[in-house]
């Protein structure tokens, strides 16, 4: 599929430019040496601080900070420092995958496996003829904090904050090893897919990442 290559080729380039999230690079790997699916957009999963100039104005957006690991309060404080415009809000995001499938039964398989991991939010849709599947999880939090660089929130309850958005990320990533898990069953049941194995060679891959 030249699509499924293009996707591996933009994969293989930021993994070698230390772009892809270390907590789900052996997950994308395994994901796409499946035949017939490849992955788009994915993320291990994320919290931080977020200054919108409007409600819904997400590509005008700002990230104070932003990690894909529970953020400790100093971390918040100093990064509160730096707003400056807009609304300010506390955000925690599960794990997302969107996966491509070549076929409705692929994207039905995916859709089953990626509920039966956990991640309840699982569905699917047509774009472009395209199966797209997301695999997400029910763990999101948005707290507002201040607005126009002002905190308007108690330390206390930032420290209450992130103590519930970091329990979230970690419930969230804590369902990774049982999507993995499902995974590997998967490509036992539709196989391997030659176009990873070829890319991932002339990409020489190997050199620095264990392939599944």
């Amino acid at each position: 599929m030249k699509a499924k290559r293009e996707a591996l080729t933009s994969l293989f380039t930021a993994m070698r430019e230390g772009k892809v999230d270390a907590d789900i690079l052996d997950l994308l790997l395994l994901i796409n040496s499946i035949d017939g699916i490849y992955t788009t957009s994915s993320c291990s999963g994320r919290i931080g601080i977020i200054e919108e100039p409007a409600l819904g104005a997400k590509p005008l957006s700002r990230w104070l900070i932003k990690v894909h690991r529970p953020i400790e309060f100093e971390e918040a404080k100093m990064a509160l420092k730096n707003a400056r415009d807009g609304l300010i809000f506390l955000k925690s995001q599960p794990p997302i995958f969107h996966v491509v499938a070549e076929d409705l039964e692929r994207a039905r398989r995916l859709h089953e496996l990626g509920l039966a991991s956990g991640f309840k939010y699982t569905t699917f849709k047509v774009i472009s003829k395209r199966y797209l599947v997301e695999i997400n999880a029910t763990e999101y939090l948005t707290a507002p904090l201040g607005r126009e660089g002002n905190v308007l929130v108690s330390d206390e309850y930032l420290r209450f904050a992130l103590e519930v958005g970091n329990d979230m990320l970690r419930r969230s990533k804590g369902r990774l090893p049982r999507l993995e898990e499902n995974f590997k069953k998967l490509r036992e049941e539709l196989g391997e897919d030659e176009l990873f194995y070829e890319l991932a060679e002339e990409f020489r891959m190997g050199e620095n990442w264990r392939l599944p």
